[in-house]
């Protein structure tokens, strides 16, 4: 904020404010805005907004948005590449080595994958959806992981024959479905066998599901009783 705007080193309070550390000209002097922002913040009410005499939402829907990673250039960000990401600890594999966290944390992202797909079928783009998801932007990650690696091999083979189906079919719209992918991972070797990987992964839960019923219910039953 240049110093025509905010006098310098001033603070609504009156409290000198710490210049940041951003490179600016002779002419311009940089402060920290966040007091007038929290102050401004705290004074609305709910469906209340600060705009200025030219405001208008069409303008409004391209306005950048401070704060978001994805359009503010200055924000602090943890890490800024995938690989980064992952070394930081984002999308572990395993999991977790506790037995009961590691499905619950499956069926959490199982479950995202759904509501990502599902968003993509109503319009949005892949990389903004089902590719958000670093399991499969790394597929390969996943293969320890028999159940995940499954699940997202057929999220993605699933993906590549609905872009493939609508985009040879020319019968949608952009906005009915987003067919674009910018280069991402939609294929992969051995998607073909995906179904057959699926059957065997069920099949092993199957059977450690009823060694689990039948483990549990040997330690319900009384000495001497039978089933």
């Amino acid at each position: 904020m240049a110093d025509n705007a905010v006098s310098e080193g001033a603070s609504m309070d009156g409290h000198p404010l710490k210049l940041a550390s951003i490179p600016a000209t002779d002419s311009t002097v940089w402060t920290d805005a966040s007091p007038l922002l929290q102050a401004a913040c705290t004074g609305l009410r709910d469906g209340e907004l600060i705009h200025g005499d030219n405001f208008n939402l069409f303008a409004a829907m391209s306005a950048l948005e401070i704060m978001d990673p994805k359009m503010d250039s200055g924000i602090v960000r943890t890490y800024y590449s995938i690989d980064e990401a992952i070394e930081h600890g984002a999308a572990p594999i395993p999991i977790s080595l506790d037995s009961t966290i590691d499905v619950q944390c499956t069926i959490d992202i199982m479950d995202h994958l759904l509501a990502c797909e599902a968003a993509w079928h109503k319009g949005h783009s892949l990389a903004q959806t089902v590719f958000s998801c670093i399991y499969l932007l790394r597929l390969d990650r996943t293969a320890p992981h028999a159940l995940l690696h499954s699940y997202c091999r057929i999220i993605r083979a699933t993906c590549k024959a609905v872009v493939s189906v609508a985009s040879n079919a020319r019968t949608h719209e952009e906005e009915d479905l987003f067919t674009m992918t910018y280069g991402l991972p939609l294929n992969g070797d051995g998607d073909d066998k995906c179904l057959s990987i699926l059957n065997a992964v069920e099949d092993t839960i199957s059977r450690q599901l009823r060694a689990c019923k039948a483990a549990s219910l040997k330690r319900r039953l009384p000495e001497g009783s039978y089933a």
